[in-house]
């Protein structure tokens, strides 16, 4: 096996750990629904592996699919964006560790969570059907 060959095996597992990890996060707190920093660092996993398997695919002899890989980095950026903005909402709401303010019942980050897990499968979708 070539090493640019099991380079691109250890990033694409770390890929879908980051994958996982969202997915995983979301289904937590599915009762409660916000978005969890766990969520947040698998959305950064996702995007540097990502990047990095690009540049793998780049550097070897294969045929890329480049209206794939921007849609699918796209996907990913507005991924951790929502990410990023729920975690913040969260923090500036004061949220404990049991998912509740003090003022409210419901966590500001809900829809984000609902709208960053349907963006990460919706990724997963591009990268299986396209």
């Amino acid at each position: 096996m070539a090493s640019m060959e099991i380079l691109h095996l250890i990033l694409l597992f770390f890929h879908l750990i980051g994958m996982a990890i969202i997915v995983g996060c979301y289904f937590a707190t599915l009762r409660n629904p916000r978005v969890l920093p766990g969520m947040l660092h698998g959305a950064y996993l996702q995007l540097v592996t990502g990047l990095l398997l690009v540049l793998v695919l780049e550097l070897g002899s294969d045929d890329i699919n480049h209206m794939k890989i921007g849609i699918k980095i796209l996907l990913a950026l507005a991924v951790t964006i929502c990410a990023f903005i729920g975690v913040r909402k969260d923090k500036r709401a004061g949220i404990t560790g049991s998912g509740r303010s003090a003022t409210t019942s419901r966590a500001p980050s809900a829809v984000l969570s609902h709208i960053t897990a349907a963006l990460a499968i919706l990724t997963v979708a591009v990268a299986v059907f396209v």
